[in-house]
């Protein structure tokens, strides 16, 4: 959940990550296929940027403060570095 330009809460929380921790943010390109190909979309994983733990606010969120410049919306998801 985006919560300002450069924060958001997270689901990752206690036992996952702790403060201080390094993450990166991704979105998912999707494109559609033609039929008779197989699966309805192929998609693609994008690396965004970088951000940091700040806090975490139970034992599955955590609030990340995302690097200067970095755009997200609803949606990107963070991995663990």
């Amino acid at each position: 959940m985006k919560t300002t330009d450069s924060e958001a809460h997270v689901c990752l929380g206690k036992g996952e990550v702790k403060e201080g921790d390094r993450v990166r943010l991704y979105t998912s390109q999707c494109t559609p296929r033609m039929k008779g190909e197989g699966r309805d979309a192929s998609c693609e994983k994008v690396f965004l940027g970088n951000g940091s733990v700040l806090r975490l606010i139970n034992e599955h969120y955590s609030v990340v403060k995302f690097d200067d410049g970095v755009k997200f919306e609803e949606g990107s998801f963070v991995e663990r570095l």
